[in-house]
C-alpha cells in the first residue's frame, strides 16, 4: 500500500500572482485627477475590492503624492510605494466604463461616496481654514459662487468661450429668484482679467470676491504646460488656493459654472448642497454627467 504521508509525494504548486491593476495619477488638472478617481473608486466599490492607487508623480511634484498628501485615510484605498512588476495600470476605457455605474446609481448614493472619498485630512483643512480667515471671509456667507475657465480649455477647443454677458444674467436670475437686490458673490477663475469684465458691468451694489492676486500667471488664463514650468513652490501654494476655492463653492448654496470643465463637474458632484435646476446653472452643456 503506497503512503500519502509525508512531503515525498506532496506535489510543489507555484502559487501565481494575479497582475496588480491599478490607478494613476496623471499631470493633468487636478479635477480631472479627481474625477478619474472618482470614476475608478465607484467600479472598485462595486465589485466589493479595495482600490490600489499610484499618485506620483503629479501636476504638483514629480514625488508629490497628490491623494494621500490630502485625504483622510480610506480602508478601501491602498496606495502604492511603487509600481510591483507585475502590474498593470487602468486605461482610460478602464476608468471611463464607471460611468454607466455612475448614470445607474441613485445621485444621493453618489454624493455620500464622494463625501467620503475626497474627505480632506486635518492638515488640509487647517491650510483651507488659514487661507479662509487670512481673507477675512471665515463669517461670509455668499449667495452665489461662479466659476470662469479660459486658458487652454478654450484654446484646445475643449469648450467655446462665454462671454461675461452670460455670466451677469445667470447671476441677475439668480437675484430675481432670490428677491436678493444685493448679491454677495465668490469668483472662483483663472482669468483676473475676467473677473475684472464681470464686476464692471454688475450692479455697483454686488459684492465680488476672488481669492486670485495678480500676476503673470493669473492675467490670461490658465496653460497646464506653463502651470508645471512654475518652481514646485509656487505650484504647491496655488494648489492650496485652488483647493480652499473649491471649499467656498462646496459651501455656497447658489452656483454659476460649466459642465464642460471638470472643476463644474466636481463642483455638481460634490456640493453641500443638493443642487438643482434652480441652483445651478450651467453655461453649456445643460446636463450634468461626471464625463464629457
Amino acid at each position: 500500500m503506497t503512503s500519502w504521508g509525508g512531503n515525498r509525494f506532496y506535489a510543489q504548486v507555484k502559487k501565481v500572482q494575479e497582475p496588480v491593476r491599478y490607478f494613476q495619477t496623471t499631470q493633468g488638472g487636478i479635477c480631472s485627477n479627481f474625477n478619474r478617481l472618482f470614476l475608478a473608486y465607484l467600479s472598485a466599490s462595486r465589485n466589493a475590492s479595495s482600490l490600489n492607487v499610484h499618485d506620483t508623480p503629479s501636476c504638483i511634484g514629480e514625488n508629490y503624492p497628490l491623494f494621500q498628501s490630502i485625504l483622510k485615510e480610506n480602508s478601501t484605498i491602498k496606495y502604492l510605494k511603487e509600481i510591483p512588476s507585475n502590474s498593470t495600470g487602468l486605461d482610460d476605457n478602464a476608468i471611463f466604463s464607471g460611468k454607466d455605474l455612475v448614470q445607474s446609481t441613485k445621485f444621493q448614493t453618489l454624493k455620500r461616496m464622494a463625501r467620503d472619498l475626497f474627505f480632506y485630512n486635518g492638515d488640509i483643512q487647517e491650510k483651507i481654514m488659514t487661507r479662509i480667515r487670512s481673507a477675512g471671509l471665515e463669517r461670509t456667507l455668499f449667495d452665489v459662487g461662479v466659476h470662469i475657465r479660459s486658458g487652454d480649455k478654450i484654446t484646445k477647443g475643449e469648450m467655446k468661450k462665454i462671454p461675461m454677458q452670460d455670466y451677469l444674467a445667470a447671476l441677475t436670475s439668480f437675484s430675481k429668484r432670490m428677491g436678493k437686490p444685493n448679491l454677495n458673490v465668490f469668483v472662483m477663475t483663472d482669468n483676473l482679467k475676467l473677473f475684472e469684465e464681470l464686476k464692471s458691468i454688475s450692479p455697483s451694489s454686488w459684492r465680488y470676491v476672488t481669492l486670485q492676486n495678480p500676476s503673470a500667471y493669473t492675467m490670461n488664463g490658465h496653460t497646464q504646460s506653463q502651470f508645471l514650468l512654475l518652481s514646485e513652490k509656487d505650484r504647491l501654494e496655488y494648489f492650496y488656493q485652488f483647493l480652499t476655492e473649491l471649499h467656498i463653492l462646496q459651501n455656497t448654496p447658489n452656483l454659476v459654472v460649466t459642465y464642460s470643465s471638470n472643476i463644474g463637474r466636481f463642483l455638481y458632484l460634490t456640493s453641500r448642497f443638493t443642487l438643482s435646476s434652480d441652483s445651478i446653472i450651467s453655461l453649456d452643456i445643460p446636463e450634468w454627467s461626471l464625463v464629457v
